[in-house]
């Protein structure tokens, strides 16, 4: 197993010990996403987020329950449970679903984090602190694609609503929350990331990525008020620098639609020549130069013994 950083090693041990107790046999496997496998955890900002596959639904609520409250508050510790049924088919928000957000243990009827999201992370990028036997995730790229431009509307337009009205009035240099710039700053522009190349990236490689944040006023992308510098930095309260505009450009650029992309074949899979073809012809050969080399770094990543769905 890839190397972790000492608090996700620490925490991811500790659960299994757990968990193992609470549902013996059970958990057939557990996979790290998020910042994790994508090399982005920054200590004391990071959550640590994963999937738990198990062999059935979670029934008594109360002993998994138990185990996440003896787990440490920091990092928070938010992974959703899923049996081997759930990814082997499209995300089905109308079903029950356990998860904990924020390190806060969740039981709801519906919907939850349930999203084309959840089931492409693993499939794409993600580490196997336990790999499930045979587990196939289904991963759909056109549904990706669409509960992404569907978050800018619903979620994002609304949160830049919120973020004017609440700093209407208030001076330029007055402190805000240390995890609004990055949140604010590099959420919309990853997003436009995965739109233009059909991956899922970091934040931090979202900030850095050539023109993504054009359409941010100049003064968001240079010194101590780069999103990534504020990401990489101690946490501190940083000036709020409101301008409404230019997250609303942000936004405008990510739902803009860009040159088509190639289209993935169907059924395709990393032992595939046609995958090997597919992804030469768009990124380079490994000698080609840096910025090809960067695209290159940014293919779907297969966890060991997992294998995607048809697409």
């Amino acid at each position: 197993m890839t190397d972790l950083p000492p608090e996700v090693a620490g925490t991811t041990t500790r659960y299994l010990e757990l968990i193992d107790k609470a549902l013996p046999g059970r958990v057939t496997g557990f996979y790290l996403t998020g910042s994790v496998p994508l090399g982005d955890f920054r200590p004391g900002r990071s959550d640590i987020d994963g999937v738990v596959v198990v062999s059935e639904p979670v029934v008594d609520v109360s002993v998994v329950r138990e185990v996440h409250e003896q787990l440490p508050s920091a990092p928070a510790f938010d992974v959703t449970y899923l049996t081997s049924a759930d990814l082997a088919v499209a995300p089905d928000r109308g079903k029950p679903v356990v998860f904990t957000q924020d390190g806060v243990f969740k039981e709801v009827r519906a919907g939850g984090p349930v999203s084309p999201v959840l089931w492409s992370e693993p499939a794409r990028q993600s580490i196997a602190v336990r790999t499930a036997p045979g587990l196939v995730v289904h991963d759909d790229q056109e549904a990706l694609e669409a509960f992404t431009r569907d978050n800018l509307t619903s979620y994002w337009v609304s949160q830049f609503d919120q973020l004017e009205s609440a700093a209407d009035g208030k001076p330029d240099d007055e402190a805000v929350p240390d995890w609004v710039l990055p949140w604010v700053m590099l959420g919309v522009p990853r997003l436009h990331a995965l739109l233009a190349t059909g991956n899922i990236i970091s934040k931090t490689a979202a900030g850095e990525r050539p023109g993504s944040l054009d359409a941010l006023h100049p003064r968001a992308r240079t010194g101590n008020g780069h999103p990534t510098t504020a990401r990489r930095s101690t946490p501190r309260a940083v000036p709020h620098r409101h301008d409404p505009a230019s997250a609303l450009l942000t936004t405008c650029m990510a739902l803009t639609p860009e040159t088509p992309r190639p289209q993935r074949p169907p059924q395709q899979h990393r032992s595939s020549p046609e995958y090997w073809a597919f992804n030469r012809d768009r990124c380079g050969s490994p000698t080609t130069n840096g910025a090809r080399k960067t695209r290159r770094s940014l293919r779907r990543r297969q966890s060991p013994g997992l294998r995607v769905g048809p697409r």
